[in-house]
C-alpha cells in the first residue's frame, strides 16, 4: 500500500457483527469480478484492504464461505450483509479486505482503481479516469492463483 492506514469501525446491518480495525481508507477499488457481484448482488464490491494484524472483531464474527481456491467471504450470520474477503487460514494477510458499506463512515473512502475489469457488465460504466485492470495485470492475483494450482497439484 502507498498510503496510510486509518482507524475505522463497523459491523452488519443487524449490529450482529463489529468489527474495528486499520484500512488504507484513500486506496479503495471498485472489484468486477463475477464473484464479488454474486456475494453483493450489485454489478461491483468497493473494498478497502486492511493493514494486517489490526482487524478486530468486538462483536461476533462473521461466517465463512469459501469462494475461490483462496479467499473466503465472511457474512452474519443473522441478517446476511457481507462484510469481509480473507484468505483460506492465514494465507495472504495482505489482501483482506472490508466492505465499504460496511463501514460506519463510508463517506470516507476514496476509490482509486477498477479491478477485474473483463467481467465488469457492459451497462455499469465509470468515467471517472481511474486505472482499469485486468485480472492478470494484477500481480498479486496470479501469484496467489499459481500459489494454489501449485498447492493443489502436491508440488509447492
Amino acid at each position: 500500500m502507498t498510503g496510510t492506514s486509518e482507524d475505522v469501525t463497523g459491523g452488519c446491518l443487524c449490529g450482529a457483527v463489529r468489527y474495528e480495525a486499520r484500512v488504507y481508507l484513500k486506496d479503495a477499488y471498485y472489484c468486477h469480478c463475477r464473484m464479488c457481484q454474486k456475494t453483493t448482488g450489485a454489478p461491483a464490491e468497493i473494498a478497502v484492504l486492511v493493514e494486517p494484524g489490526t482487524l478486530r472483531f468486538t462483536k461476533d464474527e462473521p461466517t465463512y464461505y469459501r469462494t475461490s481456491p483462496f479467499g473466503q467471504r465472511g457474512f452474519c450470520a443473522v441478517c446476511g450483509s457481507r462484510v469481509i474477503w480473507k484468505g483460506i487460514g492465514d494465507a495472504h494477510p495482505e489482501f483482506t479486505n472490508l466492505s465499504i458499506g460496511s463501514l460506519d463512515c463510508p463517506q470516507e473512502v476514496v476509490p482509486t482503481s477498477h479491478q477485474c475489469v473483463e467481467s465488469q457488465l457492459s451497462w455499469y460504466r465509470f468515467d471517472d479516469g481511474l486505472p482499469r485492470l485486468r485480472s492478470e495485470e494484477i500481480p498479486e492475483l496470479v501469484a496467489a492463483w499459481a500459489e494454489t494450482a501449485l498447492d493443489e497439484s502436491g508440488v509447492g
